[in-house]
């Protein structure tokens, strides 16, 4: 078993229709966990990728009625190196 998570953007909040179809989405072999965040519009499924991939999850919260934007990264944008210190030629 290989767990994985991983982090979608939705468009609009989903209808109840749409909120029971993701409750079923547990019951697929292979989603282990799926969690709602409606007021960042994001879903987070944590799957066993030796079942299925990224793009299978995508797949199964579109049939449900889930207007899926795009995948979010779960690491943080790294800060930027700091520019090296300019440190003047030795006079001779």
């Amino acid at each position: 078993m290989t767990p994985t998570d991983v982090l979608f953007r939705y468009a609009e909040h989903p209808t109840e229709r749409t909120m029971m179809a993701l409750n079923t989405l547990s019951e697929v072999y292979g989603i282990r966990a799926l969690r709602v965040n409606e007021a960042e519009k994001q879903v987070r499924v944590e799957f066993d990728a030796s079942r299925m991939t990224r793009i299978i999850v995508r797949q199964l919260l579109r049939r449900t009625g889930l207007d899926v934007i795009e995948e979010v990264s779960l690491i943080p944008p790294q800060p930027a190196p700091p520019a090296p210190a300019h440190t003047p030629a030795p006079v001779k």
